[in-house]
């Protein structure tokens, strides 16, 4: 892929246009984007979280010497209070161990359930983006054919006004049919620039997607321009099914479930947890009254303790279970409006579909039609039965449903491309 970029990004940089097909536009849509790439960094942020949360079970060590002196006044425990100078030094090791288990348990968890969410949400932004490049080649796939049939158009209209300056040349034809014909010509060249221009709008749109130079000349291979069929004649249950099954955002909205579920256990139960505290520390000690530095032998302190915490984040803290609570019904409720919305999604493409894929044969019905417009007029105006007005309106009229039916095509494609993202394919 990167050798296939590099070329490709060595071409760019010539003026001539770009041929691209859709299989490559999808590929280097998914190979690299800021959005898929910032997603990526989440992922990659949640994951570090929750390996530092699991890691908190472990304790801490340090190594170390220090040296203390004092002079003058010291009190003893007993309370009396008298001079003393002197001094100790120490070398040693200290272990310790400050946790709360049932905070780190359940923290860690729930750490785990955000780290599978950010990695669901990754494949969805790839996803958005390969759709996004998909509709908008598409588009350009579109405005491409556009110009093509106008271009067509436009060519016989100038090869039918020459054959009326000659006939009018030979006083056969009126002047004013000869004029009529000159704009509709104008009007095809309008035409031509109008689409042109939403043709390098498309592309531009397209190397954005792609973050290609804005500059790039993309222009759409010619051969994709065929009605494709993807899903097959599948039911709108089934789709439904294959969606709430599939459908990187569900899966996302459920691992966050879970974790907001685990953060309500741990407001809960986490605090019935005792807190475990121990240490020990060992090395050596010396030092003594004055400038004494001998006495220098090895030294160990061990403690271990439990406690529980009353209060904030401990014990009897009724606002931090009434939060984690509505934390958890909120993440219910989101959950259950994306479902919504992918089921609305799903149904939406289905009959965009359906109504697109009906067009096609319409359109094919009239395109038909008006190719034997097209021919009966134009043999009308060779045996003289006809007018010039009667050919041109059959001609427009032709490359209307040729129109059309581009633009049936080209919804019904993005339909079903947006019908397979729809259910998670």
């Amino acid at each position: 892929m990167k050798i296939f970029l590099f070329f490709l990004a060595a071409t760019l940089s010539t003026a001539e246009p770009i041929h691209v097909d859709l299989p490559t536009v999808m590929k280097l849509a998914g190979a690299h984007n800021d959005e898929i790439e910032l997603a990526r960094m989440n992922h990659s942020e949640t994951i570090a979280e929750a390996k530092l949360a699991w890691q908190r079970f472990w304790p801490s060590l340090s190594l170390g010497v220090g040296y203390r002196r004092h002079d003058g006044n010291i009190q003893d425990v007993a309370g009396a209070v008298f001079n003393a100078n002197k001094q100790q030094y120490t070398v040693g090791t200290n272990v310790m161990i400050d946790w709360s288990p049932g905070d780190l348990y359940y923290s860690a968890l729930a750490t785990k359930q955000k780290a599978l969410a950010a990695e669901h949400l990754v494949e969805k932004s790839r996803r958005d983006i390969v759709t996004q490049a998909t509709m908008r080649y598409y588009d350009l796939l579109a405005t491409e054919a556009s110009v093509a049939i106008i271009e067509d158009d436009w060519r016989l209209t100038q090869d039918y006004e020459k054959q009326l300056e000659s006939a009018v040349a030979a006083g056969t034809v009126f002047r004013a049919d000869l004029l009529r014909v000159k704009t509709q010509v104008a009007r095809a060249k309008l035409a031509i620039r109008q689409e042109k221009e939403k043709r390098d709008l498309a592309a531009a749109a397209l190397a954005e997607t792609l973050r290609l130079p804005a500059q790039s000349e993309l222009r759409p291979a010619k051969a994709d321009l065929v009605p494709v069929h993807l899903n097959g004649k599948t039911g709108v249950a089934t789709l439904l099914s294959q969606a709430t099954q599939h459908r990187p955002e569900l899966k996302a909205a459920g691992a966050a479930t879970i974790a907001a579920q685990l953060e309500s256990d741990r407001a809960r139960i986490a605090p019935l947890v005792p807190n475990v505290q121990a240490s020990y520390t060992a090395g050596g000690l010396g030092g003594g009254f004055g400038n004494n530095t001998g006495n220098f032998d090895d030294t160990q302190d061990f403690y271990i303790g439990l406690g529980w915490k009353i209060g904030p984040g401990g014990l009897f803290d009724k606002q931090r279970r009434v939060i984690a609570n509505a934390r958890e019904q909120a993440t219910n409720l989101q959950t259950g409006n994306i479902k919504a919305a992918i089921g609305r999604e799903v149904v939406e493409v289905v009959v965009k579909s359906q109504s697109a894929h009906d067009q096609i044969a319409i359109n094919d019905e009239a395109v038909t039609a008006a190719e034997e417009m097209v021919k009966l007029a134009k043999e009308r105006q060779a045996s003289q039965l006809g007018v010039v007005l009667e050919y041109l309106l059959a001609r427009e009229e032709l490359t209307r449903a040729r129109q059309s039916r581009v633009r049936a095509v080209t919804d019904f494609n993005k339909a079903q491309h947006e019908l397979k993202r729809a259910v998670g394919r």
